[in-house]
């Protein structure tokens, strides 16, 4: 089943073979998965370039609030994107709306380069960041989905996460190291717009590479109310529920990270170090193991893993060796289980006759709204308890996500 399958009769393309999910391929070709990581990489490291949006309003006299409102804005076109993605795919296909998201993403990084002559122009770059981030990310793994066997999808996505970490990570040092040889913020973001270009060059040619490959049939992409209703109903709700609450807890963690390192005189520039590098080199070293794992035993032992991190950062007091051993330890458990999770609700999704596109799509819907939506109930509690009444809120809701692993026993 190729693109032409999601797009509309207008659009005819010969249709690779659809066939059941246990005929699928256990692994993908390199020269068609290579290209598809570079891009990964590279457009989620042009979304981190918002950490460099506080920077780039100081250095054209704004204040923090104007960056801060960007990123709002952003907030607000991913979350209306990713409602709006699985429409636009099945009218013109899966891969062509990515590549489409892409080269949002490569005019978004332009808007932002041209703010530098109109200030006005970062507002709209925003929008176009939120729109292309979101539309890529809730559809890119479709794409890995549809041609693999369920048992090999773990694996694979772990590798495309770990992909969009490193660029994520990678985004802040390497935006400042091009603007302190440039001596221009402007040109960061012009070089990460032909970058992003690039990336939408990268995914043209997995999706030339993937046209002929046996895939599982997805008739059904677009959100419905129905599909949704119905992806509820079943076993499948439980993972969903699952991420959503574990974007809260990366959410709580990071965002105010600074203020936890604070109280306890800590750098909070060692946490997002060592969670990144962390989280990185496990995606891609552990991949393999993953896939092979008992995946609801996995996902148990991973939310143990975060529960004990909390556990460290609410007992230090201040000792940094203590601070880089819980940031590890929570890079662990945290880290792997977006993969696993999502691994876990598509496959439960094809096993109970829901749609897997669908199912996917409201996966990373609901890690979004986690992901945006508790940093206001974090900021309440931080203000009126501190920290660690925070923390232990995180850590409750750890032992929430722990509870319902157990469920699948």
């Amino acid at each position: 089943m190729s693109e032409a399958s999601f797009s509309s009769p207008r659009s005819r393309i010969v249709d690779a073979p659809a066939i059941a999910a246990d005929q699928l391929s256990v692994r993908l070709d390199y020269r068609a998965f290579g290209p598809f990581l570079i891009a990964s990489i590279v457009i989620a490291a042009a979304y981190g370039t918002s950490f460099l949006l506080p920077d780039y309003m100081q250095a054209l006299g704004k204040n923090s609030e104007a960056a801060g409102f960007i990123i709002s804005t952003g907030m607000a076109a991913t979350i209306a994107c990713c409602c709006l993605a699985g429409w636009v795919a099945k009218r013109i296909g899966v891969m062509p709306t990515v590549v489409a998201a892409s080269v949002v993403m490569a005019l978004a990084m332009l808007v932002f380069a041209g703010a530098v002559l109109d200030e006005r122009a970062a507002y709209a770059g925003g929008l176009l960041m939120g729109a292309g981030w979101s539309v890529f990310f809730i559809l890119s793994p479709l794409q890995i989905i549809r041609h693999l066997r369920p048992a090999a999808r773990i694996q694979y996505l772990t590798i495309l996460s770990g992909s969009q970490m490193a660029g994520l990570g990678l985004a802040a040092p390497l935006g400042h190291l091009l603007a302190k040889c440039t001596g221009s913020m402007a040109v960061v973001y012009a070089v990460f717009a032909i970058a992003c270009a690039i990336a939408a060059i990268c995914v043209e040619v997995t999706r030339r590479a993937m046209l002929n490959l046996s895939a599982a049939p997805m008739p059904d992409i677009e959100i419905t109310v129905a599909e949704t209703t119905a992806l509820l109903r079943k076993c499948t709700a439980a993972p969903i529920g699952m991420i959503a609450v574990s974007a809260c807890i990366f959410s709580g963690l990071s965002t105010y990270q600074s203020v936890y390192s604070a109280s306890r005189h800590l750098n909070s520039d060692l946490f997002f170090l060592v969670f990144t590098a962390t989280s990185v080199a496990l995606r891609f070293s552990l991949a393999h193991v993953i896939g092979r794992a008992p995946v609801h035993q996995l996902a148990l032992t991973l939310f143990l893993a975060t529960g004990a991190s909390l556990v460290l950062f609410i007992v230090n007091a201040g000792s940094t060796p203590l601070y880089v051993a819980a940031t590890a330890l929570f890079a662990a458990g945290y880290g792997l289980s977006y993969s696993v999770l999502y691994g876990m609700a598509v496959n439960l999704a094809g096993d109970h006759g829901v749609s897997v596109p669908v199912t996917s799509q409201i996966f990373s819907l609901a890690y979004f709204l986690g992901l945006f939506g508790f940093p206001l109930l974090g900021g309440q509690l931080i203000r009126g308890f501190g920290p660690d009444v925070m923390l232990l809120t995180l850590l409750g809701a750890t032992a929430l996500n722990a509870v319902l692993a157990t469920c699948f026993e």
